[in-house]
């Protein structure tokens, strides 16, 4: 069995239309999401019909939440406050309410058995918090949030960071999956991870996938993205840097 697991769509559809292509040209036969598919791109809508339509588990991200009840002071830089919650009401707008019922609904953790002896955890940022954050440079002893919540497993894996990673702690292995829409690591290709898995034990491979970026660019013009929010997505689509 092979299990793709993506995440931080963030609207992009021709980069998750990529990623699920390459997918498909892996054999892999389940998918995973954990978390913020729509929030921060030209196609919010588009992308949750295409997620909604695959046989995934799903999780919510941060920006799920943000788009179903809005952005709130104190959650994000107050200089980008406006800027973000003209985004959130921009996306909503895109969305229907069985869309925002669906967004509200998932859930925030996920438990994926690899086999009878491994086991994956997922969330999207920690298993008791959407929003916050735990770097690829974070102590061993960070990590131990994951293990409180689920000592049984052997694999954590989450999103939220953009940037796709893996350390062992503990006899066990923290995984990002990096970010299919918006990376942050200076490669603009969409990231995400493949647990392909054997009798025992499960390999773990990070794809990188090119897409049209351009086309994203295009996208983002063609459906009025609002401003200035537009130019520092395609920044982010173009140099893959945090701006």
């Amino acid at each position: 069995m092979k299990l793709a697991m993506i995440s931080d769509i963030h609207g992009n559809e021709q980069a998750l239309q990529a990623v699920l292509e390459d997918i498909s040209n892996i054999n892999a036969s389940h998918i995973a999401v954990l978390g913020d598919l729509s929030y921060r791109g030209a196609k919010p809508k588009q992308c949750l019909d295409i997620i909604r339509g695959l046989d995934a588990k799903v999780i919510k991200g941060n920006a799920d939440e943000w788009i179903v009840r809005g952005v709130r002071e104190g959650e994000v830089p107050s200089k980008a406050l406006s800027m973000m919650q003209a985004e959130q009401g921009w996306a909503k707008g895109k969305l229907t309410e069985d869309d925002l019922l669906y967004l509200d609904q998932l859930p925030k953790t996920l438990e994926i058995p690899l086999s009878n002896q491994k086991q994956i955890f997922a969330c999207h940022a920690t298993p008791t918090s959407m929003f916050d954050v735990i770097s690829d440079q974070a102590s061993n002893d960070d990590y131990q949030t994951y293990v409180q919540a689920n000592e049984r497993a052997d694999y954590y894996v989450y999103g939220h960071i953009h940037l796709p990673f893996m350390r062992s702690f503990s006899g066990k292995k923290v995984i990002n999956t990096g970010s299919v829409g918006l990376p942050f690591d200076g490669d603009p290709r969409a990231s995400y991870v493949v647990f392909d898995r054997s009798q025992k034990d499960a390999q773990v491979q990070f794809r990188r996938v090119q897409y049209d970026i351009e086309r994203a660019c295009h996208d983002l013009d063609a459906e009025e993205y609002p401003e200035p929010a537009r130019n520092i997505v395609k920044e982010i689509y173009q140099s893959a840097m945090k701006p």
